[in-house]
């Protein structure tokens, strides 16, 4: 409800004088903090416009302001106040106020710390601490620590200024429900001071700035080594993958205590009093045993070596991890770190493992994360957004009888985020759909034990929530750690709203009924360890290593999840599948993968697979959502990928974030929606991978008949007829004919860079070129170094001169190769010295014309030229070069005026992939296609004459030393500019129309 400044102020003024009035009663020792929220608190928030007593928002799972009740005497306080939140994202707090009593000191370091600790967990920049009294606004970013606690104070402001206006105002605008909507509480932290440099260096800083994820992460590692090095310590004989399982499992007991412990439903203390009876890990190992009769779960189950009596450990080093997450010692509140912050923290923690030498216990990131550039977690609003356009559009009208036949799944599903959020959208639809019954269905459902009834309003009972999660919820992946957090993520969802007396009542309504007797279900048959891509049909008539084949764990479905698949699959799959390419893997892997899956061709990447994988296992109405690289609607091996979906017509629903980054790495992405079903139409938007952008994406309609299995290009109508008019009467680029070749983007030839002063034989000597030593028609090749190159180039190709040939042809150059060939035995990828592979196609790169970056932001391409032919490396930073053959009735020139025009360069944006800042990529799939006009002789002359006027401009505008010769050559060259692209504008009729379509978007220097 909208509650305008004026409206506000009258209100908080009348409470002010009221307090006023008889503030001797109010600060006495017998007014409570229960009478101070009903009073004051409350009314207060009411006036900043939020819905505190629910008088609008009655549905429980739909409310803003969650209040929790007074903290009974002796009782000890495990929640905020209040958490005030946002529709529709009702799980996102973005608040907290914590209430006291008027009497008596606020501002003391317990009060702080308690208030600090909830926010600073739940990842809310900024709270409010309030007796009504005192009003006091706290910084929650930094890592909660008593002694610097008091420290964090923003603001206070004392009843009497809440009749101030102008002091009222600055409430009002950070902390109203209007101001709130438009984002206040994040734009005033990001005004706070952050520290920078040395300051957050560990130690340095008392109570550092630190997201809570990362800062627990960083503990979770040193805990996780120092546990491996210390039962590695007691039994040398452990490999690393028992390390690794052995820590994680303590770990995520470890974990999973706190959370009971802090959620309240167990009332003891557990980590703080190990060691008070026997050893730490004793007191530990009792626990975890007495707890899994009432628990049950993989987290508590028995295991073989942890659980032996004969396993020993140090309890120096058990001790001291169980001291720092202990209640009273640690920062972390395991109660309000929100779940997707957990499982972001998890599926981070799962990217390492532990590596154990007979000496040394280290962890280490798993080759294919260090290869993919670290792990991926999909942020909360794209999996929820998928979630809702898969399982929540399944489920919508339906009744809870209806959705309890339904199943939901991710098979590459991690540490479980996306599962989370299919069991959230679950547990909130059922509540809604309780509440909303007639008052005799009503009493059925509580009769059922599907729900219980407290002040009028239905909650799902714990035996409800058991039920969904075990009829509804399915997970496949290749990591066992990952399946253990899966779960484990998944129990503490389900215990997130239980208290010990709602716990405690299930035990006892159920003890006598054997299969939901204890308070967690057995989620083996749904949360499974396998391979999703590869059935054990690859085994057939084959031999593998038992480790081999343990590490490639073939996985059958029907095996797997047997009811699931005889009813036709799966309703909904979504997720986030693996980023890798497949060229890494072991051959036997590929050969299965690329005669399984018609997507999976050419250098594809496994995504490819996962979609057609989840695709097949679908039932006839099933959808599908995935977060996956958008390099497949353009790229040469997404045309298997792009072939099937248009051939099956599976696409319903398409959002292309472009350039704009989901995650923070180099890793372009879109949404992609699938459903079983064969569709005449689909949704296609484009827009930034921001939240506010997802929400309000504009979203066009398309015939599925336009897509085949060349590259997907979404365009509006009128670029889609530019882009079809360029191609008539026009050759591609490859057709000229021309062939671009690639030069070494692996930097291998760096290692034989000397310089240009080394004496070594000049007939082996080559000059390397970078993309930084070419531009916009310039080429200018550093003179500085130049490259031992031992091959000898013929119109055949090139051979590579051998050791024993380089030895007496070339003394000089075999004695600097051998005086390096130490350092080269460092480096992994070489055996030997000279096992380095011949460029491909180095013939051409001698008779090469045009050079060519590997991206760029506008046309940066460049006549090589002819006296450098035959004289330069290829390049070694990436990039291509051109070379047309002897028929190609066009020069050189005329073809790179065309190639460097505002219209090609807006061409090739339509076709290429496009990154961060506006650079794309050059390669051949996207550069060769480009459509080159064939023109007559005096056309073609003229175009050849600019761009010899614009070679000799750039030469003399680079040469320039005065501000009047660089602007008078800077103007020439944007005038031959503007003529080039004229005569390119005619060269393809091109209408006034087009011409401002295409300078819309395109540009250059």
């Amino acid at each position: 409800m909208k509650i305008t400044l004026e409206t506000a102020f009258e209100m908080i003024q009348e409470l002010a004088q009221t307090f006023d009035a008889n503030k001797h009663a109010y600060l006495g020792s017998d007014y409570s903090e229960a009478q101070a929220r009903k009073d004051f608190i409350d009314k207060f928030f009411i006036a900043l416009g939020w819905d505190v007593n629910h008088d609008i928002q009655k549905n429980p799972y739909e409310q803003e302001v969650k209040i929790e009740p007074p903290v009974p005497v002796g009782a000890t306080q495990r929640h905020a106040d209040y958490a005030f939140r946002l529709a529709p994202e009702f799980n996102n707090v973005r608040f907290f106020v914590e209430a006291k009593k008027p009497a008596g000191a606020i501002a003391t370091k317990e009060n702080y710390f308690q208030v600090i600790r909830y926010s600073w967990n739940s990842q809310t920049p900024l709270a409010v601490l309030t007796d009504f009294h005192q009003f006091q606004v706290l910084d929650c970013r930094y890592k909660p620590d008593p002694d610097t606690a008091l420290n964090r104070a923003v603001a206070k402001y004392y009843y009497t200024e809440y009749t101030d206006r102008e002091k009222f105002a600055e409430i009002y605008w950070l902390f109203s429900h209007e101001a709130v909507t438009t984002g206040s509480l994040v734009k005033r932290a990001a005004e706070l001071h952050k520290p920078r440099g040395k300051a957050v260096q560990r130690g340095l800083f008392p109570g550092a700035y630190k997201p809570v994820d990362e800062s627990f992460l960083e503990e979770l590692d040193e805990f996780r080594g120092d546990l491996a090095r210390g039962f590695k310590t007691i039994d040398p004989d452990l490999n690393s993958e028992t390390l690794t399982e052995l820590a994680q499992r303590t770990l995520d007991r470890l974990v999973f205590l706190r959370f009971l412990e802090d959620k309240g439903i167990e009332i003891q203390r557990f980590v703080d009093k190990f060691g008070d009876r026997g050893t730490v890990w004793e007191d530990f190992i009792a626990t975890c045993r007495r707890l899994d009769g009432i628990y049950n779960g993989i987290v508590f189950k028995q295991h073989s070596i942890l659980d032996s009596p004969t396993f020993n450990v140090d309890d120096a080093i058990f001790g001291e991890i169980c001291e720092r997450l202990a209640s009273v010692n640690t920062p972390y509140d395991f109660n309000s770190i929100p779940l997707h912050i957990l499982g972001s923290i998890y599926e981070r923690f799962l990217g390492k493992v532990i590596v154990a030498t007979a000496k040394r216990v280290r962890v280490e990131e798993k080759p294919e994360v260090r290869k993919a550039g670290g792990v991926y977690y999909t942020p909360e609003y794209i999996s929820r957004y998928i979630v809702a356009n898969t399982v929540g559009k399944l489920i919508a009208g339906r009744t809870p009888a209806d959705i309890a036949t339904m199943r939901f799944a991710d098979i590459a599903c991690g540490s479980g985020s996306f599962l989370l959020c299919i069991y959230d959208l679950l547990l909130q639809y059922h509540g809604i759909y309780y509440n909303a019954l007639p008052k005799s269905e009503k009493a059925r459902a509580v009769k059922r034990n599907d729900c219980i009834e407290r002040e009028g309003t239905l909650y799902l009972s714990l035996r409800k929530k058991r039920e969904i999660l075990l009829n509804n919820i399915y997970g496949v992946d290749i990591d066992t750690q990952a399946v253990e957090v899966a779960q484990l993520s998944l129990y503490l969802r389900l215990l997130k709203e239980e208290t010990t007396v709602s716990t405690h009542q299930y035990l006892l309504d159920f003890q006598h009924v054997a299969q939901i007797k204890k308070l967690l279900p057995d989620l083996s048959k749904n949360i499974v360890y396998g391979n999703s891509l590869i059935s054990r049909d690859i085994l057939d008539g084959k031999l593998f290593p038992s480790d081999e084949e343990r590490k490639l764990n073939p996985m059958n479905f029907e095996d797997a999840f047997p009811e699931v698949m005889k009813r036709g699959g799966f309703d909904a799959i979504v997720g986030n599948p693996p980023y890798v390419r497949i060229q890494g893997f072991p051959r036997n892997e590929i050969d299965y993968l690329t005669r399984r899956y018609h997507s999976a061709t050419g250098n594809c990447d496994l995504y490819v697979s996962f979609v057609e994988r989840s695709y097949e296992l679908l039932r006839p109405e099933g959808r599908f959502g995935y977060i996956l690289p958008n390099k497949f609607l353009r790229t040469d091996y997404g045309e298997g990928l792009r072939g099937l979906l248009a051939s099956r017509k599976a696409l319903i629903e398409l959002i292309d974030f472009g350039a704009s980054q989901v995650f923070d790495a180099t890793t372009y992405t879109c949404l992609l929606f699938l459903s079983k079903r064969r569709n005449e139409t689909f949704r296609f938007a484009k827009t930034e991978a921001k939240p506010e952008a997802l929400a309000a994406a504009k979203f066009v309609t398309k015939n599925t008949e336009s897509l085949g299995k060349d590259a997907w290009v979404f365009s509006d109508d009128a670029t889609l007829s530019l882009l079809k008019k360029l191609t008539i009467g026009t050759k591609r680029l490859l057709d000229l004919p021309a062939d671009m070749s690639r030069g070494s983007s692996t930097g291998n030839d760096e290692i034989f860079v000397v310089e240009r002063t080394a004496n070594i034989e000049k007939e082996i000597l080559r000059t390397p070129v970078f993309a930084t030593d070419f531009n916009r028609y310039t080429f200018s090749p550093t003179t500085q170094w130049r490259v031992i190159f031992p091959y000898e180039v013929n119109k055949d190709g090139a051979r590579r001169f051998s050791e024993q040939e380089v030895k007496k042809r070339f003394p000089m150059a075999y004695a600097y190769l051998k005086s390096k060939q130490a350092e080269l035995k460092k480096r992994k990828q070489y055996a030997e010295w000279f096992s380095f592979s011949a460029p491909r196609n180095l013939s051409l790169h001698d008779r090469a014309q045009i050079a060519v970056p590997l991206l760029a932001d506008r046309g940066l391409f460049a006549l090589i030229p002819k006296e450098t032919r035959g004289k330069l490396c290829p390049m070694a930073s990436g990039g291509f070069t051109i070379t047309f053959g002897g028929e190609c009735p066009l020069r050189p020139d005329y073809v790179l005026g065309l190639l460097n025009s505002r219209l090609l360069f807006w061409k090739l944006q339509q076709m290429s992939n496009i990154f961060r800042g506006g650079w794309i990529t050059c390669t051949k799939q996207y550069f060769g296609e480009l459509p080159i006009a064939i023109p007559n002789q005096p056309r073609h002359d003229e175009m050849v004459r600019l761009v010899e006027q614009m070679m000799t401009a750039k030469q003399k505008l680079t040469a320039a030393k005065t501000n009047k010769d660089k602007t008078y050559y800077e103007n020439k060259c944007a005038s031959l500019d503007r003529q080039i692209d004229c005569i390119v504008y005619d060269l393809y009729g091109l209408t006034e129309d087009e011409i401002k379509l295409v300078e819309g978007t395109g540009g250059h220097a």
